[in-house]
Parts: structure tokens; sequence; C-alpha cells
């Protein structure tokens, strides 16, 4: 994974120091939930595979900024946000969760900046991981409160 440091994004700027939102942080986590629902009501097909992943894959990062709002950070990166659960969250996200968090964070850019096809397959692991990650990140969130 090269994935950098929290601190090292902190300190270049693409991560910002805020106060802790929790309003922001559910809305965040509720907006990942609809989007994923919505995800998941699509058939995923040749054609679609890549809009099923995209979406899937933004759900994840809506729910995981969530967790960084209720701590009191903004991220102005994808990479950032995948760092900052690495940071703060080790023991409820493992290595393997972190590698597929990040792998579909490529293959979503690949995606987007360079129209690279996605499979069904990977479209429909997307899916799936998106509702493991969201269901933990709303266990966290209710632990927070």
């Amino acid at each position: 994974m090269m994935i950098n440091s929290f601190k090292n994004y902190l300190n270049n700027g693409y991560v910002k120091k805020k106060t802790p939102d929790s309003e922001e942080a559910k809305a965040l986590l509720e907006k990942a939930k609809n989007r994923l629902e919505y995800t998941k009501s699509r058939e995923i097909k040749d054609k679609t595979s890549q809009f099923v992943l995209e979406d899937a894959y933004e759900s994840i990062r809506e729910s995981a900024q969530a967790l960084m709002s209720i701590k009191g950070f903004k991220p102005y990166s994808h990479e950032a946000t995948i760092s900052f659960i690495k940071e703060f969250y080790s023991s409820d996200f493992d290595e393997t969760e972190l590698h597929k968090f990040d792998r579909f964070r490529q293959l979503r850019n690949n995606s987007i900046y360079m129209a690279r096809p996605v499979t069904n397959e990977d479209a429909k692991a997307s899916v799936l991981f998106a509702v493991e990650f969201i269901n933990k990140v709303r266990l966290l969130l209710t632990k927070l409160k």
C-alpha cells in the first residue's frame, strides 16, 4: 500500500483540523447509507459496473469521512482518508480492509480519469465491501456518541 502517514497528509495540507462535528458525521453516514442502497438496487452488468463501483467506493469514502468529522478533521485527499482510518481505527479495520479500500480507490480513479473498464466481479466486491465497511462505521459512531 502506498498510503503515507496521516501526519504527512496533515503537514502537507491534505487534511485540515476543524471543530469536531457530530451532526456532519451523522449526515455523511446517512448519505453513505442512502448512496449504497441506491447502488445495491442497480443491476451489475458490463455497461454499469464502473458506475456501481464508483458509487460503492464513494459510499465507503463518505462513511470514513464521517469518522474524520467526529474527530475534527476535513480531508482534501482520498489517500488521507484511508491514512486516517489506519492511524485512528487500526484496531477496528485490519490491513486487508485498508488494502481493499485503497484498491477500490485506485479502480475508481482508473475508471473516472482514464475511462478504464471495471469488471462485474470488482463491482460486486466493492458493494459487498461497502456494506461491511459502512456497518462497521455505523457501530463505531454509535459507540462514540
